[in-house]
């Protein structure tokens, strides 16, 4: 069975070789030279513009943010934080959904979901720079928020507000979205909801929209109240070194990663990595370039991305990023 037909299976997602190209401009796999890492290859800015009508300021222009500041700079952040007015930061609702997408996708015949969750406390715009990476490699994104970003239903209001923009005429997101190719993703609290719509939207998704398809979860340094054995869709555990509040072998392993049985999932543990680092900027954050290949590799099936985590010589356990790398068995069937 070919990688795509396994693919299919494990996430019931449906791509195609036109989906692929119109999408994401993605080419056939490119030889790696031994070395490259995966910071030094995806770590960039893809082909399409950004269009959002998302703004941030400097976090530490509210009393609430200085003190967000001064707290991920003593964990070790070397760039400011970036926020928006959403409250307490600023006297917008505490509670909404940042949208943002390609500025060329009437050109695209469709683009991938990706619905993001932040941290516990975090205010959406720290993850501005996160969001415009990914969209610029051919995503729509959706940052749902309610200051505590703990449960499911957090991500649900970032699908929501996606599918009511793919329903709308007037919206330049209409019948661009393919939810057939919808990811969640999340940090810290965030991640754990992440984990907890992986598990939930694939068993309830048909009945929501018959379009809709969970493809995968990212999950970065992910809160506990999640269980692998749950998750039946494909998952990458991005964890750090560094990382006090959630460390690589606590929770993540015990009952996340070790657990996960029903789909392939992968967990790395990079160095120099804090549990602050996916709020810092992007060179500052040594994982941000494994997501971009982990999700191009999920949502478009690209080749080149495909070679970190897929075959007998897989190249994330030799990236020097890394202080360990490890995939379950569903993974290592992947070919």
């Amino acid at each position: 069975m070919s990688f795509r037909a396994r693919l299919r299976t494990a996430t019931a997602v449906a791509l195609t070789a036109v989906a692929v190209c119109a999408s994401a401009g993605t080419a056939d796999a490119e030889d790696i030279a031994p070395g490259t890492t995966a910071q030094s290859l995806f770590n960039n800015t893809g082909p399409h513009p950004v269009a959002t009508t998302v703004r941030t300021n400097p976090c530490q222009e509210s009393v609430f943010g200085m003190v967000q500041h001064v707290v991920v700079h003593l964990f070790g952040n070397r760039d400011d934080l970036t926020c928006t007015q959403a409250f307490p930061n600023g006297l917008e609702s505490p509670i909404g959904v940042n949208t943002y997408y390609p500025a060329d996708i009437a050109d695209l015949t469709n683009a991938p979901l990706l619905v993001f969750t932040g941290g516990i406390n975090s205010n959406p715009g720290m993850y501005d720079a996160l969001a415009r990476q990914w969209v610029s490699h051919g995503f729509v994104v959706t940052l749902p928020y309610d200051y505590i970003n703990s449960l499911a239903y957090v991500p649900a209001l970032g699908v929501a507000t996606a599918m009511v923009a793919n329903q709308d005429p007037k919206s330049p997101l209409y019948n661009k979205i393919d939810l057939g190719r919808t990811v969640f993703g999340g940090h810290s609290a965030g991640g754990q909801a992440a984990l907890q719509a992986g598990t939930l939207f694939p068993r309830v998704a048909a009945a929501i929209d018959p379009a809709l398809r969970v493809a995968g979860v990212l999950a970065i340094e992910p809160g506990p109240l999640a269980v692998g054995s749950l998750i039946g869709v494909p998952t990458l555990f991005l964890t750090g070194y560094n990382d006090f509040v959630v460390p690589d072998f606590a929770w993540v392993r015990w009952w996340q990663y070790n657990l996960t049985f029903a789909a392939p999932a992968w967990i790395a543990n990079a160095r120099g990595v804090s549990h602050f680092s996916p709020v810092d900027g992007l060179d500052a954050y040594l994982s941000s370039g494994t997501a971009v290949a982990y999700l191009r590799y999920l949502a478009f099936g690209e080749e080149t991305a495909e070679q970190f985590f897929v075959g007998p010589n897989w190249l994330l356990p030799h990236d020097k990023t890394y202080f360990s790398v490890h995939r379950n068995a569903q993974a290592d069937a992947l070919s």
